[in-house]
């Protein structure tokens, strides 16, 4: 069975359609897009959130990461399991790429790179005063990243998730090297703002 979806799509003034063909799904392949999402859904959110600066953003692209999952695997079969985690890390960075983009064409930015709003959220549990320090060391923490180059952040962001240099540089499409030197210059920065 073959499924026909148009898909409207508004850039600016221009209206594009595009045309989105589909394949009914083994359900191999659905049960398995299904546990990559139910197991990778919380980290690719929490970094795109962190490399947005907005968590309804990244949930907004989190969704199209498991969607194309589902129609790369629909249409060209299925993606080696010990890929796919940086497979949609990959997909995820690139789509928060292009939103920033083009966030940058339609308005001007501060020149801010907040925290996700995750992490400036008070935890309850805490008394008056342990907030206020939980906040300012917040603060802190953002003002060190903020010093950051975006490929140090996005370096530091993943090493954060767990992938090791190989696989940043596969998200990323940089080379270990690189992805090394962005990750001693990152750490260098936050021990020197540290003792400071």
């Amino acid at each position: 069975m073959q499924l026909w979806a148009e898909v409207a799509e508004q850039d600016g003034a221009a209206s594009q359609s595009a045309m989105l063909f589909l394949v009914q799904p083994s359900m191999d392949v659905e049960q398995e897009v299904i546990r990559a999402y139910e197991s990778l859904r919380l980290p690719v959110h929490l970094y795109l959130a962190a490399v947005l600066g907005d968590t309804s953003e990244a949930e907004d692209i989190c969704q199209e990461v498991f969607l194309r999952l589902f129609v790369y695997c629909c249409g060209r079969g299925m993606v080696a399991p010990e890929r796919v985690r940086s497979w949609v890390f990959r997909v995820g960075h690139n789509l928060a790429i292009d939103r920033i983009r083009t966030r940058k064409f339609r308005r001007e930015l501060d020149g801010d790179d907040p925290l996700p709003e995750l992490l400036q959220l008070p935890d309850a549990g805490l008394t008056p005063e342990e907030a206020v320090l939980e906040g300012e060391r917040l603060q802190a923490v953002q003002r060190r990243l903020a010093q950051l180059s975006s490929q140090e952040r996005h370096c530091l962001y993943l090493r954060a998730e767990g992938f090791r240099y190989r696989e940043i540089a596969e998200i990323l499409g940089i080379t270990r090297a690189s992805v090394a030197e962005f990750l001693r210059r990152a750490l260098r920065k936050l021990m020197r703002d540290n003792d400071a």
